[in-house]
């Protein structure tokens, strides 16, 4: 394995995180799910919801307007029908936008266009009082949260029309033409469209301004969140984690193999690992070199049996893998293949030198339950010994533990 890309600190922390959850049951295991992306989900779906449900009821409410004024000969069939099909092509379209994507901000661009344009058109050729001010409340719900720069576009609309409808009754209203009375019920009646005008555009900024608040106090605990989660992760791997090699350390991995054990021992295989003539590695090249010996073994390791057992390191050059009993079946060759890897590999101690090394192993499996760590420890270590007396670079499996 040529290691010259692989500098001193080879497992970053997310390399890290993901090592140390290698397990017997398939692998990695996944973190917690991404708190932003829930928050989004839940947060930006129901306020397109509650834009659809607000724009299909006011679409409603407004063709019912059209329709009584039809009636009554105040509006003519080429004014409501385009009405009624802007309205309830908008409100349709935005509710097929929802479905394909809840998040999408085309489902409030869609059914706010449709209404925004029956609203102007109503206030534009309002035939009674009534219609603007029931119209204007409703309008304003829209505003309540949706994207900042729409929302300032929709309210300076919404201000100018208004402002416009006002001033075009005051030119066009004699008050010698209607008579002093009539005049007075309609200054009366502006001056309420006026203060509904100011009050709902208050209300408007005093709710937004709320919505603003708990949405920063919202990301502030995601946030917190996440720190919290990160921290939590830092400290868990700082305590089962090599910080060199990436693999558990001996105390955790000897805890998740107690685990495994406590299950069910039957079956079970230990393969204690050992590099061969590690010491003179450190004496002639160095313990730096000696570090990326370690870095290139535990990654092999890692390589070979991320989705099968549990690896460990258990000493200084000594590691040790856990197979439990549906994995264990290959044991032998998978060993094999291993210490075969390792022998063909090299490691990169500087730019133009590398050194190769091998490894020897004990393989010990057990046929009954109620078997411990050290139980099974013990017999993978006097294979492992056989190892090396017999000329080192091989694996010797022991007799199972009956």
């Amino acid at each position: 394995m040529n290691n010259r890309d692989c500098p001193y600190d080879h497992f970053s922390d997310k390399a890290t995180i993901s090592l140390y959850d290698m397990s017997i049951n398939g692998g990695p295991q996944r973190g917690v799910f991404d708190i932003k992306e829930q928050k989004a989900f839940y947060y930006e779906s129901a306020v397109n919801f509650i834009v659809i449900i607000i724009c299909w009821i006011m679409v409603f409410i407004l063709s019912a307007g059209f329709l009584i004024e039809f009636e009554k000969g105040t509006r003519s069939l080429v004014f409501v029908l385009p009405m009624l099909t802007v309205g309830f092509l908008s409100v349709i379209a935005g509710t097929i936008f929802y479905k394909i994507n809840p998040l999408t901000r085309y489902v409030r661009y869609a059914t706010f266009s449709g209404f925004f344009f029956m609203y102007v058109f109503t206030l534009l050729s309002a035939t009674t009082p009534v219609t603007f001010t029931f119209v204007f409340p409703l309008v304003t719900l829209f505003c309540l949260y949706v994207d900042r720069w729409f929302m300032i576009i929709v309210c300076s609309l919404v201000l100018l029309l208004n402002g416009i409808y006002i001033a075009n009754k005051f030119i066009h209203v004699n008050k010698l033409e209607i008579g002093e009375e009539a005049y007075n019920q309609f200054t009366t009646t502006m001056l309420i469209h006026t203060f509904v005008l100011l009050l709902f555009m208050s209300s408007l900024i005093a709710i937004v301004y709320v919505f603003h608040r708990l949405r920063q106090a919202m990301d502030y605990k995601i946030l917190e969140a996440q720190h919290a989660r990160a921290t939590g992760q830092k400290l868990y791997a700082q305590a089962t984690i090599d910080d060199l090699t990436g693999v558990f350390n001996r105390r955790h991995f000897v805890e998740r193999v107690g685990e495994q054990l406590n299950e069910t021992s039957v079956g079970c295989s230990l393969l204690l690992l050992d590099i061969d003539d590690f010491k003179r590695i450190n004496d002639v090249h160095g313990h730096l070199a000696g570090d990326k010996v370690l870095i290139t073994f535990s990654s092999l390791l890692a390589k070979v049996y991320a989705d099968y057992g549990i690896v460990g390191r258990v000493g200084g050059e000594e590691f040790a893998i856990f197979l439990k009993e549906r994995f264990a079946g290959d044991s032998d060759e998978r060993s094999e293949r291993l210490r075969r890897m390792i022998e063909g590999s090299e490691t990169w101690i500087n730019e133009e030198k590398t050194i190769s090394v091998t490894t020897s192993g004990g393989l010990v499996s057990a046929n009954r339950d109620g078997i411990t760590f050290e139980e099974l420890f013990q017999q993978a270590d006097k294979a492992l010994y056989v190892s090396k007396n017999a000329g080192k670079n091989r694996i010797t499996r022991a007799a199972p533990i009956e």
